[in-house]
């Protein structure tokens, strides 16, 4: 995959569809680059992410209007064991808005037995290899009211027979759509629209394109992540993360969990995988910024 995006910038960069370059050809999604830095600005990793299948079905979905074939569905409730009073409704009506305001982590895509190598998400991947709770408490030691607003994706594990609950999925605010041309903002023009031959350069916006994205920020915390290897390991040794993924789904009451609010008919959307990322240091933590070019 091509990409003309700048490493300089301190940037996570989402490839939504594999294989995809800035080139603007015939296609349906967006495309990213994926840049992970550390808190002291280092390169960590410089890679590419990848729709995957709930994804590209949603794509197409809410695109055309198309009335969702359930059976085409397999959500992250499911497989994380969340159920949702409003799963199946949402499923079953296409008015129901989904939208991708979260994301998750896992470190299950760094390989054990070869130091920096890791294994490539495949676009009919539904889940990441191994997530990891972002929050982790004892039973009895809930998060505030005001800290549970930014996580989803709870429930009660087990770990040497004490109970604690779990927090899979963080909000994230994508922002706006960002119109721009050679650097500075562009807005729509009816006059720009006329039939240009490829080597004309008398147009204004000749030799250029206008590019269509959004520019958010992801943040994952010093306490996140640890709490989950700290309670399983008794430290953070061996603690890291080699794989993040965006979430699309409905947030609502939920009537199985005393109304709380919780993810309904979350599926991933789409993942990176990368070499482990430690977090092996308490004051460790990961700021970073998707930036998703439509195409």
């Amino acid at each position: 995959m091509h990409s003309p995006f700048n490493k300089k910038k301190d940037i996570i960069r989402d490839s939504h569809v594999e294989g995809v370059g800035l080139d603007f050809g015939s296609g349906l999604g967006t495309a990213t680059r994926v840049i992970v830095k550390d808190e002291n600005g280092k390169i960590l990793f410089s890679g590419h992410n990848t729709t995957v299948l709930p994804g590209r079905v949603a794509l197409l979905e809410e695109m055309f209007g198309i009335e969702r074939n359930v059976q085409q569905h397999l959500t992250l409730n499911t497989i994380l064991g969340i159920p949702h009073s409003e799963t199946s409704t949402v499923l079953n009506d296409s008015t129901k808005k989904r939208q991708t305001l979260w994301f998750m982590a896992g470190n299950g895509a760094a390989s054990k037995e070869v130091q920096g190598k890791y294994y490539s998400p495949k676009n009919y991947e539904t889940k990441l290899y191994n997530p990891i709770p972002l929050r982790m408490v004892p039973e009895g030691q809930d998060l505030s009211a005001s800290e549970r607003e930014n996580y989803r994706l709870r429930k009660i594990i087990e770990v040497n027979g004490v109970n604690y609950i779990a927090y899979y999925a963080k909000k994230f605010d994508p922002g706006n759509v960002i119109l721009e041309y050679n650097k500075a903002e562009y807005l729509p023009v009816e006059s720009d629209t006329v039939p240009v031959d490829e080597n004309d350069s008398s147009h204004r916006l000749a030799g250029g394109s206008v590019l269509a994205y959004i520019d958010f920020v992801l943040t994952i915390e010093t306490e996140e992540l640890k709490e989950y290897f700290t309670i399983k390991n008794g430290s953070l040794d061996g603690a890291g993360m080699s794989e993040v993924g965006m979430i699309y789904a409905s947030d609502l009451p939920n009537a199985l969990d005393d109304n709380r609010y919780e993810l309904a008919a979350a599926e991933l959307f789409a993942k990176v995988t990368t070499e482990n990322i430690s977090f092996q240091r308490s004051s460790v933590s990961r700021m970073s910024s998707y930036k998703v070019y439509s195409r």
